[in-house]
């Protein structure tokens, strides 16, 4: 793995890990709001996203990776709140086995969009500057 394929995961975790982050916040402090929900949806595809368009191979591997990395931290966070008294869908090992399925499934198809994206919008930047569209 090369530095800037790092970089670009690095970069897609830190969106999951935000997104994820500000939920468990705005849970913890009851401060439920729709947006915040759609953020927390897209933010998988958008890292997915950002990746592939970052990395300079393996982009669709890359960006899809942001579905484990999503849907490890929804099990976990789901588990935390549990331990600390909170009441959620989903409870115990079992539970957060089961959600963890359930957001890979959906991550998974996410991010597999996301990733597809931005690998297609760096094949068609990368052929245009070979056929020499946007030289000065």
């Amino acid at each position: 793995m090369t530095h800037s394929m790092v970089k670009a995961w690095g970069l897609g975790a830190v969106i999951v890990c935000l997104a994820y982050a500000t939920w468990f916040i705005s849970l913890w402090a009851n401060q439920f709001t729709e947006v915040l929900a759609f953020f927390l949806w897209g933010a998988p595809a958008l890292a997915a996203f950002v990746t592939a368009y970052l990395t300079p191979r393996r982009k669709i591997l890359m960006g899809t990776s942001m579905a484990f990395l999503a849907a490890i931290l929804a099990g976990i966070l789901n588990f935390v709140c549990e331990a600390l008294g909170r009441a959620v869908d989903f409870s115990g090992i079992r539970g957060m086995t089961i959600l963890v399925v359930i957001f890979l499934a959906f991550n998974g198809m996410l991010c597999i969009a996301g990733a597809t994206c931005g690998y297609f919008l760096t094949r068609k930047s990368t052929s245009e500057n070979q056929s020499g569209f946007y030289r000065s």
